[in-house]
């Protein structure tokens, strides 16, 4: 695991090491454990390290035999010692036992198309060819680890994290108006498109080509989810093998193992199976002083039955007005989501005790676990089931859902419920702005589905996974130099799961019914059926008292305005809902985590340029 940055300048023809150098030392955090840099013609590339595989000679860059392929990642690739192998057995020597060199001498091999087909993996490459003077870019298949990229006619800069690009002085950090859109629709933002104008996304499967001397860029797609018209699966017996295979592979590290443990099916299941492996493995769980959101009781009924070593802790209130600051430094964006906040505390005491935590993330979108995934799923009835299919409409809504955002009802085509309407954005920003290239894409997608419920969980893999739950899991555990794994996103994994046929998921409100059946060679019946509570915290009186502590929501808000938002009406909308008793909580959670985004992240791109290490950004 690590960060990694670079830039390739038309007018520069030596790159200053203290440019990419002040890029690396943003994201420090991301790697503690050294640096690595290289420089050709116009061209400077860095990298910071979080040792995991290989500690002694790990160090990257890393080379093909005669040094023309330079190679970079972030990320782990899982199957490198099968590819390790196999390149040594075509005559390929290894100097190191590290994943990165089978990436170069791969690269030599197979080509970047050869490459990324083989690789099983999260990861964000950087490869460069000297040969071809070519840097290839390229992000796993579902959007494990983050990769930024800034291209104009005169330089094209990468990196792990948005702050390396905005410290640059050829880039302007101005907020960019459909991603707020976006952002006050979801509390995300998907898509190629960040939070600002200038920087972009490299996508899940994809890979860009760049050439070091025009600067022409050239996007590919290697990777999409192969979706078939749902047949019988395989037997369960397969599928289990390749789940344990998975997590076999996922716990392959020279530094210490542990799980997020929190007590549902999906995490429950990855550590019955680690516990095989890694006898008495360490557990971390959160739970809530509520009873009614508290599921840590059966986190701590799992980790009894495996015997792991288990950690669990509280998270209260006072906890929440501490840590909402904490988050919003650790983001490249704004991300509203609620869970940061326990996950943040638990990836900071998981720290204590192991540099690698494998968690769930993907199991519900994969095997269809979301609640408001049964509008989508077939019923008993086969008239209702007909209809359905014909039309594509989720049962309680006669509506198409054919946008991301601007459905009739606010929902996504997943269900997802939205925090605003189009007529809320139009108030907070004066239109209803949205990114029409990529909604034509995300809906092309999503029209090759074979039902309803295929449907609705290719959206949330397309969006809620890469651009949520991913996000956050990366950034909360990156914030205190901590990699997380997730076993449940390897392709045939997910390629099985939303090939699925309907029934197999959801059937008659029995949820990830395949899975459930699946779970049974590693748990009792007694922690499979019992019912899914989620992860949801008791927000609204902590949101109360966070204004509280500012006397009003009106001199909370006023501290700092928002490029594009309407603060006047932004305030009376938060006050409306705080004399109705709070019922829009994740709008008005989302709107405090942007404000905190907002004003924490422009103090941190003033801090790097003031700093020593960007004197010279002058230049």
């Amino acid at each position: 695991m690590c960060g990694i940055c670079g830039i390739i300048h038309k007018d520069i023809p030596l790159i200053p090491p203290p440019l990419v150098e002040a890029m690396s030392a943003t994201m420090v955090k991301r790697g503690p454990n050294g640096y690595g840099e290289y420089y050709d013609t116009n061209v400077g590339m860095g990298m910071r390290r979080l040792s995991i595989i290989d500690l002694k000679q790990g160090w990257q860059p890393l080379f093909s035999a005669d040094r023309q392929i330079v190679a970079f990642q972030n990320g782990e690739i899982y199957n490198y010692q099968t590819l390790q192998q196999e390149l040594q057995s075509n005559g390929y020597t290894f100097l190191t036992h590290s994943d990165t060199e089978v990436l170069a001498h791969g690269f030599a091999a197979w080509g970047i198309e050869g490459l990324l087909q083989r690789i099983d993996g999260m990861y964000a490459l950087a490869i460069y060819d000297q040969r071809q003077r070519k840097i290839y870019l390229a992000r796993d298949r579902f959007g494990e680890k983050p990769l930024f990229y800034v291209h104009t006619s005169d330089f094209f800069a990468y990196s792990s994290n948005t702050i390396a690009l905005n410290i640059l002085p050829w880039v302007e950090s101005n907020i960019h108006r459909s991603s707020l859109a976006y952002y006050l629709a979801l509390h995300y933002i998907p898509g190629e498109q960040t939070i600002f104008e200038q920087i972009k996304r490299v996508l899940p499967g994809e890979y860009l080509c760049i050439y070091c001397d025009s600067l022409q860029m050239q996007i590919s797609k290697y990777y999409t989810i192969p979706l078939r018209k749902p047949t019988k699966p395989l037997h369960a017996q397969q599928v289990a093998e390749r789940i344990e295979e998975s997590v076999t592979s996922r716990l392959i590290a020279d530094v210490p193992v542990g799980i997020f443990l929190s007590g549902g099916l999906d995490s429950s299941v990855i550590a019955a199976i680690a516990a095989k492996q890694h006898p008495q493995i360490d557990t971390f769980s959160m739970g809530f002083h509520a009873k009614a959101v508290d599921e840590s009781v059966y986190a701590q009924q799992v980790a009894t039955m495996i015997q792991s070593r288990h950690h669990h802790f509280y998270f209260d209130e006072q906890a929440f007005l501490e840590l909402v600051p904490q988050v919003a430094i650790a983001l490249d964006e704004p991300v509203g989501d609620q869970a940061l906040l326990p996950l943040y505390w638990l990836c900071r005491e998981a720290k204590k005790h192991v540099t690698v935590v494998l968690s769930g993330e993907g199991g519900d979108e994969i095997f269809g676990g979301y609640g408001y995934y049964e509008d989508f799923a077939e019923q008993p009835n086969v008239f209702e089931t007909i209809k359905r299919k014909l039309w594509r409409t989720p049962k309680n809504f006669s509506v198409n859902l054919n946008t991301l955002i601007n459905n009739s009802k606010p929902i996504t085509p997943s269900g997802f419920p939205l925090l605003t309407d189009q007529q809320t954005r139009i108030r907070l920003l004066g239109s209803n702005e949205f990114n029409e290239s990529f909604e034509m894409q995300f809906i092309d997608q999503l029209n090759c589905t074979y039902n309803p419920l295929q449907r609705a969980t290719m959206a949330d893999m397309r969006t809620w996974l890469p651009d949520d739950l991913l996000i956050k899991f990366d950034r909360m555990a990156m914030a205190h130099s901590l990699e997380g794994r997730a076993p449940y996103l390897q392709p045939e994994i997910v390629e099985i799961g939303l090939n699925l046929p309907s029934k197999e998921k959801i059937w008659n409100g029995n949820k990830k019914r395949y899975f459930k059946g699946l779970a049974s060679s590693w748990l009792p019946d007694t922690i499979i059926h019992r019912r899914k509570q989620g992860f949801i915290l008791p927000m609204r009186q902590w949101i109360c008292q966070w204004f509280e502590q500012y006397g009003s929501a009106k001199t909370y808000f006023t501290r700092s305005s928002i490029a594009d938002i309407n603060m006047t009406e932004l305030i009376t909308i938060v006050n409306d809902d705080l004399n109705n008793g709070i019922v829009r909580e994740r709008l008005l959670f989302a709107l405090i985590l942007l404000m905190e985004w907002h004003v924490a992240y422009k103090k941190r791109i003033s801090e790097q340029k003031m700093s020593k290490n960007c004197i010279f950004l002058t230049y």
